[in-house]
């Protein structure tokens, strides 16, 4: 490989990073969707994030995490996997009241299903009135 289609390929590797972190950016954009008035603006974020994806991985919602979190000072990813972990912990709590559950893929992610996306709709309407 010459030195031109090296530059070529790494390149196109950046150009395929920034548009992964351009989409990752949109998902986030609405941080401050407060539902209900009892999430935090991180919560906010994981639950928008989880809630336009049909899967959310970890890594995503790491992202979210990192960027809205008040724990994102610690590197590694054990830290990244317990801060997303913990983070969705702590919201799965405050949407149990309104019947929201966000489910597990495990190994993989968070996602809702239907029926929950129908209620957290439903909410969302709610807070509108």
């Amino acid at each position: 490989m010459t030195d031109e289609e090296t530059i070529r390929k790494l390149r196109q590797q950046v150009a395929d990073l920034q548009e992964e972190l351009r989409q990752l950016r949109k998902d986030t954009v609405k941080a401050d969707w407060f539902i209900l008035g009892n999430l935090s603006k991180q919560q906010s974020a994981l639950l928008f994030a989880i809630s336009q994806r049909s899967v959310t991985t970890y890594e995503q919602l790491d992202y979210v995490t990192e960027d809205h979190g008040k724990y994102n000072r610690y590197e590694g990813e054990m830290y990244q996997t317990l801060r997303t972990k913990v983070a969705v912990w702590k919201l799965r709590r405050k949407l149990e009241p309104y019947g929201v559950k966000i489910k597990t893929l495990r190994g993989i992610g968070y996602y809702l299903d239907d029926e929950n996306k129908e209620k957290l709709k439903q909410l969302m309407e709610k807070k509108d009135d």
